[in-house]
């Protein structure tokens, strides 16, 4: 997809994939998903405004499209989708600098759990066809039916209000938000209670010696550990 997007393609540029052998999540991790597990795909986005809030909005389509399926989802700061603590969906957004073309292009990775019967030792999952048994979970193609209208106008929100116009529906859904958490970022870990997510899409974390913002970084709850 990065080099789709240094070849000039368009806004909404779709690859899907039906496995996943050697994925990379944040900061590195291998991802795998057998065939007919997951919805695995790649977007290409050109927002015109504030492409650092295309995560924000991308936890907001993907919490929208479930919603249409009846299951209410949270979201942990920056990038997961979780229900009732467990992982049910990653994002992973990554800007293309060297890609031509009018705004900036952001390579989005989406990745649902469908029908994932088992987790690596350690991981707390969940999955579409635990969460809506005894119905069948959706296939792929039926998530991306409900998945990508939710994500043009969550973009559509983010290009014309900027990254505030989608904090009030982030908040609504936020999973941590008041509690303690550790981050691991960049810099090293950072200890404290996430307060909020500011106009930047940063989250503040009350510490010992004042506020911090993080930009990036891997967050856990404390609950979690």
């Amino acid at each position: 997809m990065r080099a789709a997007a240094r070849a000039g393609a368009a806004a909404g540029h779709l690859c899907v994939a039906g496995e996943q052998t050697s994925g990379r999540g944040r900061q590195g991790r291998r991802w795998v998903a057998p065939p007919g597990t997951a919805l695995l795909a790649s977007i290409l986005l050109r927002p015109r405004a504030a492409a650092e809030g295309v995560p924000i909005a991308a936890g907001l389509a993907v919490a929208d499209a479930i919603a249409a399926l009846g299951v209410e989802v949270g979201l942990k700061w920056p990038n997961d989708v979780m229900v009732g603590g467990a992982k049910l969906a990653g994002i992973l957004a990554e800007v293309e600098p060297a890609a031509p073309g009018d705004g900036t292009a952001v390579v989005l990775g989406v990745g649902v759990n469908l029908r994932v019967e088992e987790f690596p030792e350690g991981a707390t999952g969940t999955s579409l066809h635990l969460l809506l048994a005894p119905d069948p979970p959706p296939t792929a193609e039926e998530l991306l039916t409900l998945l990508l209208p939710a994500l043009a106008a969550r973009v559509r929100a983010l290009e014309s209000g900027g990254i505030a116009a989608l904090l009030d529906g982030w908040r609504a859904r936020a999973v941590g938000l008041g509690g303690p958490v550790v981050a691991e970022t960049p810099a090293g870990r950072v200890e404290g209670r996430a307060v909020d997510v500011d106009v930047d899409g940063a989250l503040l974390l009350q510490t010992g010696s004042g506020t911090i913002r993080l930009l990036a970084g891997d967050v856990h709850l404390v609950s979690e550990r």
